[in-house]
């Protein structure tokens, strides 16, 4: 059987999924792969090609059915899209924030969304420090998101209640995390 590098994606997102990012080495993803570590080093050079490799595989699922005719609405899909697929794969903050865009999917991601930035009246010299707000805004809501799964099962009331002295009621995930959106849209107004 060929190994191909969508084989080796898909093997690393399982051992990732089973164990995070400390289980994915050189020798679990051949295992899962069935075949030697050496052999690994015949598609790609180390970390970094992996990472590179997941994370276009991840970023491969986010594909909004919207058009970009309505900009905002086709960000909003897109990040959407974006957080979806990243909570899916255990660690996935970590491989993205650890590998460099130069793939082909997320390449195309950073062009669409530097041209609807462009469309709802960012100005072409704010537009890469918007495109980072929102990326950054998207990893970081999914790093607390996770932050927060992993700790639910120990911390069962609310952490802003108890410092307040005040019984908030907290917004849901997607709520929030839209709410967080159109505060940055509401910047990005404001950036012109």
């Amino acid at each position: 059987m060929e190994i191909t590098k969508d084989m080796i994606a898909d093997a690393a997102i399982s051992v990732l999924k089973r164990g995070g990012i400390e289980s994915l080495t050189m020798r679990s993803l051949a295992r899962e792969l069935d075949i030697k570590a050496a052999s690994l080093y015949w598609h790609i050079k180390g970390k970094n090609d992996l990472y590179n490799l997941i994370a276009e595989k991840i970023s491969s699922g986010i594909e909004p059915s919207c058009s970009m005719k309505d900009p905002k609405k086709y960000l909003i899909q897109s990040a959407k899209l974006y957080r979806e697929k990243m909570l899916e794969v255990r660690d996935s903050v970590e491989i993205f924030t650890q590998s460099a865009p130069v793939t082909r999917q997320r390449l195309e991601l950073i062009k669409n969304c530097m041209i609807c930035l462009l469309h709802i009246g960012v100005s072409e010299s704010n537009c890469i420090i918007a495109a980072n707000m929102f990326n950054n805004y998207i990893t970081a809501f999914v790093a607390d998101e996770m932050r927060r799964a992993a700790f639910s099962n120990t911390e069962t009331s609310n952490p802003f209640s108890s410092i307040l002295g005040v019984d908030l009621k907290l917004m849901s995930g997607d709520d929030m995390f839209l709410r967080g959106l159109e505060v940055l849209f509401a910047g990005f107004k404001i950036l012109n």
